[in-house]
């Protein structure tokens, strides 16, 4: 008989399995999309199309991936959204190209060393919390001014700075009183030296 432990694992991972959709659910909504995408390789009528799109997307998504429901979500606006079969309205509707009305990606990067363009106006979830101030240290330490050698590589803006706080630090977490603020003002001091 097996113990406890490896008991509970595998009642656990069954009941993990249990929870999800089934293998049957999976492999026919699986089906289903290569169907519909078959009749997308097809010259199958542009309204028969849509439809299998659309029928998949309303009965068929159990269990896939994010990719496809956007894939057949956008391939049905591009194919429902051509009634009369233009030039125009073809090339709109063919596997791969993404009309105007589906289009549903994020605006290209100008830059790449810039962040991300904001996709909302604001954050609906963002909670402002109240933060306790730190007290900061008012101790100083004298600190030898550095010289630099004719041969001593250049060193980066700031650095003396940073060493300075990190001699204050030292200092705080060296101290008889033990603050516990130490780490608090060395970040402050840190930053500080950056801007």
């Amino acid at each position: 008989m097996l113990s406890s432990e490896p008991m509970k694992r595998l009642l656990l991972v069954a009941l993990a399995l249990a929870c999800g959709p089934s293998f049957q659910t999976i492999y026919e909504n699986d089906a289903r999309f290569e169907h519909c995408y078959a009749l997308d390789e097809g010259a199958t009528r542009i309204n028969v199309k849509a439809a299998c799109w659309k029928d998949w997307k309303e009965h068929h998504t159990l269990g896939q991936t994010r990719d496809r429901v956007d894939y057949a979500q956008s391939r049905y606006v591009a194919l429902a959204s051509n009634a009369l079969p233009t030039d125009e309205g073809m090339m709109q509707a063919a596997p791969g190209e993404v009309g105007e009305q589906s289009q549903l990606t994020a605006p290209a990067p100008t830059n790449p060393f810039a962040p991300p363009t904001a996709m909302m106006a604001f954050d609906a979830g963002a909670r402002v919390e109240q933060q306790t101030p730190v007290p900061v240290l008012t101790t100083t330490i004298p600190v030898a001014p550095l010289v630099l050698d004719a041969g001593e590589p250049a060193r980066p803006p700031g650095a003396l700075c940073s060493e300075e706080c990190v001699h204050s630090w030292d200092a705080c977490k060296r101290a008889p009183s033990r603050d516990p603020h130490c780490d608090a003002t060395y970040s402050r001091c840190v930053v500080g030296c950056v801007k």
